[in-house]
């Protein structure tokens, strides 16, 4: 006769169910575990006693043909499913992951119609509402509206009675009384998880302990419900997909519920330190919570710390809650210690509730070649303290640095550049340039914002069909863009990653896809797309060792080429398209005056001289914008500007060409207004003529034009409205009641500028 399985029901990630389970194991003995986790994951567990296996930590299975078929299986050092394990290694007693392999998970999912599925949305529904989550209605009956809240109370709250037997019995009343049709895929699961248990029943183990989710526990219970004939049934002509699996670090972060975990839980940080202490709990995670906001430089004294965990202990006994849970300590810790701070709060929840803690693995694991190397250049470029490091670093940050940066132009710090660069190639980012400090003109500083997760792992798999070291495989990933890509700009760039990542035998062949490429490209505005970027390469190449005779050649035929195209390129540009062009025309002359080339500023001016030239050819805006760089650049004196502002504020030109115009010409800065007086007075002049209801009209496009300025230019702009000067030193005085005119220029003003 087959042995009865002891069934031990819990909630995945608990703490409570892992204590008790424990000394379940302790008191049965068994000779058997059988454990609710993907059967191709069975292989993986020869690692999980090795003394560097430091949870959290998953297993990751995937389809190596098809890498979007992945799964995790995570597991804490609180998860019963780990402790389970840990138990079954040092008795040395056989575990089996019992679950449907994903093996057949993934082999299902491949198909285009699952009759299992089909069948089951023909059948009648007979449940009620209460079906889509029977824990939750459960919770409502008790007065909880968070179902893991009311699990927490009832069953993971440390006491020496065993629950598991409750668990079964509720859940068995739970899956017999509300008639709930499961899914394809639960049935299928619990099919082979059976199936499972009948073949450790035949090896004639005796003591067989069964470790699965609470809600799966009544399929073991009375296994003549279940024939194994309609079980066969269900498994019958699935296919198999080719799998392979690993060890992967995991962090807190990913195992809470917010990340979308569908086992998740809310506080891993405050589950493990109730799985590591029995008493007291309250006490020493509100210390921690005062040792931390002493660490921010916030007041928190012991005092405070020992106050909060007597709120708490009241308000858990005003609700007839034995000990305090996650919720009471929030809010006795935001009323004491943090003063009523969701900030300070926050800071808490990140770093006591939630956590930050991240796994490791055993070096013993296997790796792909790729993985190793990778592990290797990361220990090379001196970059080992943050990989796999838990939250945000800056790298080579400091306390009087907290952006840290590193200097390309020293090989050690170079190194550290190009590895961040190839791995973001392989859509591995763990790094991310960010912008350049205020007072940095040159590209040789870079900023990187690391951040290490678990599927960058994934990713490095994906990743090893290009090659098994870093830059082998960065130069074919980089390649096979380059031959797939078209626009000018594009493959730009993409020699800019090629100089970043020190590839330097696929930028030749870039080089030469791009010379072909302009060459046959007709629009000018694809030009003007190519020219920053390479002049990018050009300007800051030298400081990493790039040859520039190529790139030099081919702005060499840009920017010609741009020049003789621009301004009929200009002609006739509907307003919505406009501000492109305008964004275009300021990249390329930042480009050009970055290239320090006095023939190629020539020819530039001469271009936006002819393109001026245009008339009313010339988008208003466009035209503005032209003429704004051209007086920047002491190519136009201030008559000339005079000149077409008189122009284009003439009471013949209608009112939105010259508010589109002043939008252009503004861009930036509008302090030249404030400096010279005869172009304040154009557009004072114009408004002063205009119609009230023809400056309701265009008061919100002149709005817009002002809207950029900085604080300071506004308040000398209205100081200049007030007073006709400008005078820095003394404070704005007080306007006076009586209308004048003067005031009503400023109210004008003040109404552009959103004051």
């Amino acid at each position: 006769m087959p042995s009865t399985p002891h069934i031990f029901g819990i909630r995945h990630h608990g703490q409570g169910s892992a204590k008790r389970l424990r000394k379940a194991l302790q008191a049965l003995e068994p000779d058997c575990i059988l454990i609710e986790a993907p059967q191709d994951a069975e292989k993986m567990l020869e690692y999980a006693a090795h003394p560097d296996m430091k949870p959290p930590l998953a297993i990751l299975l995937y389809q190596p043909t098809d890498f979007k078929q992945v799964s995790y299986y995570p597991f804490a050092a609180f998860s019963p499913e780990w402790l389970a394990i840990q138990y079954g290694l040092a008795q040395d007693i056989p575990i089996r992951f019992m679950d449907l392999p994903m093996s057949l998970q993934y082999g299902i999912q491949q198909l285009e119609h699952d009759p299992l599925e089909e069948l089951l949305r023909t059948q009648p529904k007979t449940a009620q509402h209460i079906v889509l989550d029977p824990l939750a209605y459960l919770a409502r009956l008790a007065g909880y509206t968070d179902s893991e809240r009311w699990w927490d109370m009832m069953f993971e709250q440390e006491g020496e009675q065993s629950i598991f037997g409750s668990i079964l019995e509720m859940m068995q009343a739970l899956r017999t009384g509300i008639g709930r049709v499961e899914s394809a895929e639960t049935l299928r699961r619990e099919a082979f998880m059976r199936k499972t248990l009948r073949k450790a029943q035949k090896e004639g183990f005796e003591r067989i302990a069964i470790v699965c989710g609470a809600w799966h526990s009544p399929i073991f219970a009375d296994l003549k419900k279940y024939p194994s004939n309609k079980d066969n049934a269900l498994l019958k002509g699935l296919k198999r997909a080719k799998t392979a699996a690993t060890w992967v670090p995991w962090t807190y972060e990913r195992l809470a519920a917010q990340s979308g975990y569908g086992a998740g839980v809310i506080s891993p940080a405050w589950y493990e330190l109730l799985f590591q202490y029995e008493q007291e709990e309250s006490s020493r995670w509100m210390i921690r919570a005062a040792r931390l906001l002493r660490q921010e430089k916030l007041e928190a004294s012991a005092a405070h710390a020992m106050e909060a965990v007597r709120l708490a202990e009241t308000l858990a006994s005003m609700r007839d809650l034995r000990l305090p849970g996650m919720d009471e300590l929030k809010e006795a810790a935001i009323s004491v210690l943090c003063e009523g701070s969701e900030e300070q709060l926050q800071l808490i929840e990140r770093k006591l509730i939630i956590g930050e803690k991240v796994g490791k693995v055993s070096d013993t694991i296997p790796l792909v070649p790729l993985q190793k190397d990778v592990e290797k250049a990361v220990k090379s470029a001196r970059l080992s303290k943050y990989w796999k490091a838990t939250g945000v670093q800056w790298l080579k940050a400091s306390a009087n640095n907290p952006r840290g940066g590193i200097d390309v132009r020293e090989e050690k710090d170079r190194a550290k550049s190009h590895l961040l660069h190839r791995l973001n190639l392989l859509g591995v980012p763990w790094g991310s340039v960010q912008k350049e400090g205020r007072y940095d003109k040159g590209r040789f500083k870079e900023y990187w914002k690391l951040k290490w997760k678990p599927n960058f792992v994934l990713q490095l798999i994906v990743a090893s069909v290009w090659g098994n070291t870093v830059e082998i495989a960065a130069e074919k990933c980089l390649e096979a863009k380059v031959q797939v890509e078209e626009q000018l700009d594009q493959l730009i760039e993409l020699l800019e990653v090629a100089l970043y990542a020190d590839l330097p035998k696929t930028m030749n062949h870039l080089l030469l896809q791009i010379r072909r490429r302009s060459a046959i490209t007709q629009d000018v505005l694809l030009l003007m797309d190519a020219l920053p970027p390479a002049v990018r390469v050009l300007k800051y190449g030298n400081t990493r060792q790039f040859n520039r005779t190529a790139i030099a050649q081919l702005i060499e035929e840009l920017v010609p080429r741009i020049c003789i195209g621009l301004p009929s390129a200009c002609i006739q540009i509907e307003d919505d398209f406009a501000l492109e062009i305008i964004e275009k025309i300021n990249a390329t002359h930042n480009a050009i005056h970055l290239l320090q080339t006095e023939d190629y500023q020539d020819q530039w001016y001469i271009c936006l001289q002819n393109c001026v030239q245009q008339g009313d050819l010339l988008q208003s805006r466009i035209e503005g914008s032209i003429i704004r760089l051209l007086f920047d650049r002491n190519v136009l004196n201030v008559k000339a500007v005079q000149q077409k502002m008189s122009y284009n504020f003439s009471i013949g030109n209608p009112q939105l060409e010259a508010v589109q115009w002043l939008e252009g010409f503004l861009q930036g800065s509008g302090l030249l207004l404030v400096h010279h007086l005869e172009l304040w007075q154009i557009l004072d002049d114009w408004l002063a003529q205009l119609a009230q209801e023809e400056f309701q009209e265009v008061l919100p496009l002149l709005r817009r034009a002002f809207s950029n300025f900085t604080p300071s230019e506004r308040q000398k702009m209205l100081h200049r409205a007030r007073h006709g000067e400008i005078k820095s030193q003394q404070p704005t005085p007080t306007p006076t009641p009586e209308t004048t005119q003067q005031e009503a220029i400023a109210e004008v003003v003040g109404s552009l500028l959103g004051w």
